[in-house]
């Protein structure tokens, strides 16, 4: 029999995003779909709206869904399935994850996959709770901090989560974030300073002869074989603090009205695919029933999921969060002076919201 010509996906090149849905493809229990990858770092910075133009399902991540949106790119699920079935899918998904890809009152994705920043730690190294004793934990146990990409922004932006500005235009509060940097800065100087992200983060303490730990990146399962994981440390009496991460998987404009675009979704998204054959082909899922039912890393970083601070969606965000992060690592790295590169982002924050509003 001739195969039916494929739906395209996109999806980011890790294990973790990859083969669930390899695994999926292989039980013949929807339409065919060719998943393509990109790097992580394009997964994080590449339009949405781009993609939309030749793939007809993307993962996403919620930040670049205000320009998709305000661009036409996608479809809204309420135009695409029973809004019972929808609201299972969305109501039983971990912490902000399917609110994350609300706007306007829309579904633009449903989330697949959970994430935030949480504490990762060679076997040995104690639990750290609190930003306040990173440093002398840090003395004995060499750590490595997560700057590369936006990471070193998000970083500091889920230091401050805990102290949100009184002025909804702030992005950061200029004193809790200069005492952030200011903290970062001596964890540094302990540090092994290398300039990584989440995967480099895990993949060098797996490696188990480099850095012990580090007390905030995207928490990975993939390395639950070798490494052990802890809530977000708090500050100053507030946490855990994390910035929400995750993936959802949408659906461009231009293919809703393909009806294998909705059997697949349907198939994918069912209970027994999301929280059985996802978890065991090294997903992370975001069904609540896997976090909470699951021991080690799901158990051991549910809090901060929970409690997790969902970015900003409106367009331009991705090239404020990269502006954001490179001031960080800069300040961090090479100890520039924080208080003009704060200044200057929450300048740029002002005018975007400013910008929205209209």
């Amino acid at each position: 029999m001739k195969r039916a010509p494929a739906l395209r996906g996109m999806t980011w090149d890790h294990p973790r995003a990859c083969l669930p849905l390899e695994t999926f493809e292989a039980t013949g229990a929807a339409p065919p779909v060719d998943w393509e990858r990109q790097s992580l770092a394009e997964f994080e910075a590449h339009p949405i709206d781009e993609l939309a133009q030749r793939y007809d399902f993307m993962i996403i991540d919620h930040p670049g869904l205000g320009a998709a949106v305000a661009a036409g790119a996608l479809t809204a699920y309420e135009d695409l399935v029973d809004p019972a079935e929808l609201h299972r899918w969305v109501a039983g998904s971990v912490g902000a994850s399917g609110a994350s890809y609300r706007l306007g009152a829309r579904t633009w994705a449903v989330p697949v996959d959970a994430a935030a920043q949480v504490a990762v730690r060679r076997p040995g190294v104690p639990v750290v709770h609190r930003w306040e004793d990173v440093l002398p934990v840090a003395r004995e146990h060499p750590p490595t901090l997560c700057l590369a990409g936006p990471h070193a922004g998000l970083m500091l932006l889920a230091m401050c989560s805990g102290r949100q500005p009184a002025d909804p235009g702030l992005l950061l509060d200029p004193a809790v974030a200069a005492d952030a940097v200011a903290l970062l800065r001596e964890v540094f100087r302990t540090s092994t300073r290398e300039v990584l992200d989440p995967v480099g983060v895990h993949e060098s303490l797996e490696a188990g002869d480099g850095p012990a730990w580090c007390p905030l990146t995207y928490g990975y399962v993939t390395y639950a074989g070798t490494l052990a994981w802890s809530d977000a440390p708090s500050w100053r009496g507030t946490g855990p603090l994390g910035v929400l991460g995750g993936t959802g998987l949408a659906i461009a404009a231009r293919s809703a009205s393909d009806p294998s675009v909705g059997a697949w979704v349907r198939a994918f998204l069912d209970d027994r695919v999301q929280s059985d054959l996802v978890p065991r082909a090294g997903g992370q899922p975001a069904h609540r029933a896997v976090w909470e039912s699951s021991r080690s890393f799901y158990a051991d970083t549910l809090a901060t999921l929970e409690a997790a601070w969902v970015r900003p969606r409106y367009p331009g965000w991705i090239t404020l969060q990269d502006q954001l992060s490179e001031q960080v690592r800069e300040a961090i790295v090479a100890g520039r002076d924080p208080a003009a590169a704060i200044a200057d982002v929450n300048r740029r924050h002002a005018a975007l919201r400013r910008a929205c509003e209209r």
